[in-house]
């Protein structure tokens, strides 16, 4: 992808809600969806490209349903294996999506709907729809339901980075990407 410099790997993309993103930890340990539509690249695939030699770098891009654009980067991004639980590691934040981080930046493990990992009762991948690095639910979740315009005000479960715009405002596109840091 031609983004920032280019030579970005797409990890997750949400476009349309042409595809349902409450699935099992299988599903999001392989992957599912197509890269040219709404996709998961898969943990594993995530896992083994991100603890290769070099170190990477995500960017995550934003747009809300009035067309504006907004984006997290972040200077160190890996995550755990399976038997981690896919655990989050971030470091270095900047961008124009918030001044911090809607990400969880260290420590965080991947939830999904049949593998709490939330640090919450409460069953936030369930409750929010869609495998995520959830903490106590947290403040975002790129993989939750698809509102469309009209109706994506109000929904605790939809799409939503909340340092950019708000807890309960589901954003109508993201997309996720890494790259090696030395790009």
């Amino acid at each position: 992808m031609e983004t920032a410099g280019g030579g970005w790997t797409v990890i997750q993309h949400r476009e349309d809600g042409s595809l349902d993103f409450q699935k099992s930890w299988k599903e999001y340990k392989m992957g599912f969806g197509t890269p040219s539509g709404e996709y998961w690249l898969g943990n594993e695939f995530i896992f083994a490209i991100t603890t290769s030699q070099k170190h990477y770098s995500l960017r995550i891009e934003l747009m809300d349903w009035e067309g504006s654009r907004a984006y997290s980067q972040y200077d160190r991004f890996y995550i755990g294996n399976e038997k981690q639980n896919y655990r989050l590691y971030l470091k270095g934040h900047s961008g124009t999506a918030g001044k911090q981080s809607s990400l969880i930046l260290h420590g965080a493990d991947f939830s999904t709907k049949d593998a709490d990992n939330d640090n919450c009762m409460c069953k936030c991948a369930l409750m929010l729809t869609g495998g995520w690095w959830f903490d106590a639910c947290g403040p975002s979740n790129l993989n939750g339901m698809f509102y469309s315009a009209g109706q994506h005000h109000g929904k605790i479960n939809g799409i939503k980075w909340h340092y950019f715009k708000g807890p309960s405002y589901s954003l109508r596109s993201t997309t996720m990407m890494i790259r090696p840091l030395d790009f």
